[in-house]
């Protein structure tokens, strides 16, 4: 058995996004984020929290044009978090703010006490935009009081540098 270690990876994506229009909250969106957060109070995916809430395209927003939309459903089938495509069945996916598309997730997050902004979507080191989708993942089903990403290093590290940059 290997014993504990530290790996440090830095991901550079070069991503080729197709012409969109320019983005904006639909009405359908805001339908299904309603839907999903004020009136079924779904809680964030991977730690559970309703504090701060955010709504994710599991497949890209901007991306959408490009995409082949029956594999979109194919997949959708396989990950299908809430169980709307199960009770939608093969029903073409129009537009990516398809309540099947979207996944909530909290915007704000806590480790250890330490405020980690963006949470589980956006955050460093912690949000679906920002790590691998095995690390991601596994936040979900990390042991209590386990750290498996440096969120809170760089959380504590922004901290220190506003208390230096507000005391000068």
């Amino acid at each position: 058995m290997t014993k504990e270690h530290e790996q440090s990876e830095r991901l550079t994506q070069d991503v080729l996004y197709p012409a969109h229009a320019d983005r904006t909250e639909s009405a359908e969106f805001r339908k299904n984020k309603r839907l999903l957060v004020k009136q079924l109070d779904v809680p964030c995916w991977i730690c559970g929290s309703r504090e701060n809430r955010e709504v994710h395209h599991l497949f890209e927003w901007s991306l959408f044009p490009a995409l082949d939309t029956d594999k979109m459903l194919d997949t959708l089938h396989a990950f299908d978090p809430y169980g709307y495509t199960h009770k939608m069945g093969d029903q073409p996916i129009e537009t990516p703010d398809d309540i099947r598309n979207l996944l909530v997730l909290c915007g704000h997050h806590e480790v250890g006490g330490v405020p980690v902004p963006g949470g589980h979507h956006r955050g460093v080191n912690l949000g679906v935009h920002e790590i691998t989708l095995p690390i991601w993942l596994s936040l979900r089903a990390v042991k209590p009081g386990v750290e498996i990403t440096r969120a809170i290093g760089h959380a504590q590290n922004e901290d220190k540098k506003l208390r230096s940059t507000n005391q000068s």
